[in-house]
């Protein structure tokens, strides 16, 4: 039987290693003290509802389906045939693993569609590729179109500025065969057969990605309503626009610390208090760790088993 181990991706060693665990250890240590410095202010003008939190909750399991059917749908260009149950305990196991010291969520995710779908890893890395650019896309161009609806004055700005970068990013996944070509020939091959097949994707996966964008808006408003800080929907949907970066490229296991202040950031430079969004965030974040880990320890057991079984086969 082959050692299951010895197939995984490499993972990061050695400084990087040492570079997570000292930037995370710092953020959450920045995290806390800012929280632990606010407490009295907390304690006065926030009401910590357990029915606002049960409302969290519900949404970010939401928003783990629809990225359960957002995988699906593009994979499924790829040749990967699986159930939308599947697809749901694949994500939510990748999203817990990124909680991890490793970050090691999409490392997981290939390793387990090569296993037991058979999908090629280079083959795996275009479609996450594919699936990231629809993500920062949608996210630019409803960022943009939201920050120009509430805060006009503030499209000439860095902010702005960002979510057209963003927009941009999704023409890359149109490039003309031309350009293709100046690409190394190992990708070349795939390329060329497979992004015909995720750009019919790309409008099925964009619709899922605004439907996950709406409801992680609406957790973060909900959070907001809890406190004294008069904050609408529209600018919930610019932070959490701007914020979802943060889960494609973690410095830390699951951007914690960083994407709390990124979204305090944004509420400054958009006329709220930071201390408000950084609170907010930190709520939907609690709970949304406790969801990924009660409902990714349960899943990661069930696919190790699928995993374990296919050695055996």
């Amino acid at each position: 039987m082959a050692d299951p181990v010895a197939t995984l991706p490499a993972v990061p060693t050695g400084w990087r290693r040492w570079l997570t665990a000292g930037l995370t250890i710092a953020a959450l240590i920045v995290l806390v003290a800012f929280l632990a410095g606010n407490h009295r202010y907390i304690a006065e003008n926030w009401a910590l509802r357990p029915d606002a939190f049960l409302a969290i909750a519900v949404l970010t399991i939401t928003t783990l389906a629809l990225r359960a059917l957002a995988n699906r749908v593009l994979f499924s260009r790829l040749g990967i045939i699986a159930s939308a149950g599947d697809w749901f305990q694949l994500v939510t196991v990748s999203s817990f693993t990124n909680y991890l010291p490793l970050s090691a969520g999409m490392l997981a995710k290939g390793f387990f569609l090569k296993r037991i779908h058979l999908l090629p890893y280079g083959t795996f890395a275009l479609g996450q590729l594919a699936l990231l650019l629809v993500i920062v896309s949608t996210n630019g161009a409803v960022g943009l179109a939201t920050l120009g609806l509430a805060f006009p004055d503030r499209l000439a700005g860095i902010v702005g500025a960002g979510f057209v970068v963003m927009l941009g990013a999704g023409m890359l996944m149109f490039l003309p065969e031309p350009l293709l070509r100046r690409i190394p020939d190992r990708f070349y091959a795939a390329a060329k057969d497979d992004v015909p097949q995720l750009r019919r994707a790309w409008p099925t996966v964009a619709l899922l990605q605004f439907g996950i964008l709406m409801a992680s808006s609406a957790g973060l408003a909900i959070a907001f309503d809890m406190g004294a800080a008069d904050v609408g929907f529209a600018p919930c949907v610019v932070f959490t626009a701007a914020s979802m970066l943060t889960r494609l490229f973690s410095i830390t296991p699951g951007a914690i610390g960083i994407r709390e202040f990124l979204i305090g950031g944004l509420a400054y430079l958009t006329g709220f208090e930071l201390r408000d969004a950084v609170i907010a965030s930190t709520a939907t974040r609690t709970v949304e760790v406790v969801v990924v880990f009660a409902l990714g320890g349960l899943f990661a057991r069930r696919l190790s088993s699928q995993v374990i079984s296919s050695y055996d086969d």
